[in-house]
Formats: C-alpha cells, structure tokens, sequence
C-alpha cells in the first residue's frame, strides 16, 4: 500500500506559472490518482473547446489547437489531428484562451505559441510562423511589432 505523499510547496518569484513534478519509485496507482486529481483540477479551470467536424461534436483541448483562423465567415480550429469548424466567433475564442498562450496575429487569425517550432524573419518586413506539424502562416505587418514585444516576453520559458 502507498504512504501519503509528502507535499512541499517551493515560491519562485521568476516562475511565470506553477510546475508540478511528481517522484515516486515506480508509476502506483496513488501517482494515478495525484495525476488524475491535477488533470481535473486544470480541465475545470480551462473547459475544452467545442467544435464540429461535419455533423459531428468534438471537444478539443486548448493545448492542442495550433491555429485559428476565419475562412469564408466561418471560424477554423488546426490541430495536429485534424481541421475542425467552430460556431463560435474567433473574439469570444480568443477571450476563452489561455492568455500569453495564445497570440493574435491578424485580424483573422490566432495562433497557439507553445505548438510554433520557430519565426521565420529573413523576408525583412514579415514574420513567418513554422508550426510542430510543418504548417506554416504569416503575422500581418500591423501585428509584427506586437508579435515581436511578444517574442520577447516568451525568451523565458512559458512552463
């Protein structure tokens, strides 16, 4: 049988969010149950998003979505699993999204930063956006120097 875990709480004042490291000698049920009680804690917190795909309801994680953009008055979710449709408008989107997470970088279009692989910025004036997955998008030039003050806040890790 598992003993109680020892919980120990350690302030970082250059910590932009809290990290959660669980040690243990092996992967027991009780560090299941410690994973499973922070999993809901979080998803509590950041209700999935609602989505369709066809006739088809889907709930989709936040920290999967890599994009979302409109395309013909419709509002678009990417994720490394597929393309989805939202019925909800990309302003009430973005203000459901974590923030510092998620960077609007046109009028038309949200990306997720912790799924961006790197910034292309050899084409002087513009920013290329290169995803995990190897998709790719541009920041509109009135968005560069907010993307850029951006850039520099997130030299520190997000996590």
């Amino acid at each position: 049988m598992d003993r109680e875990p020892e919980i120990r709480v350690e302030i970082d004042p250059e910590r932009k969010s809290p990290e959660i490291v669980i040690k243990s000698d092996s992967r027991s049920a009780l560090v299941e149950k410690i994973i499973n009680a922070v999993e809901r804690c979080f998803e509590n917190e950041h209700p999935k998003i609602i989505a369709y795909d066809g006739n088809t309801v889907v709930l989709l994680n936040r920290w999967d979505i890599l994009r979302l953009y409109t395309e013909k008055r419709k509002v678009i979710i990417i994720t490394q699993t597929g393309k989805y449709e939202s019925h909800t408008s990309l302003r009430e989107l973005e203000e459901m999204l974590c923030e510092g997470e998620f960077v609007r970088i046109s009028r038309f279009e949200l990306i997720n930063l912790r799924k961006v692989s790197g910034f292309d910025m050899s084409v002087t004036g513009t920013i290329r956006v290169l995803f995990e997955d190897g998709t790719e998008t541009w920041v509109a030039r009135r968005n560069i120097r907010i993307m850029q003050q951006k850039l520099m806040e997130i030299s520190k890790p997000l996590i």
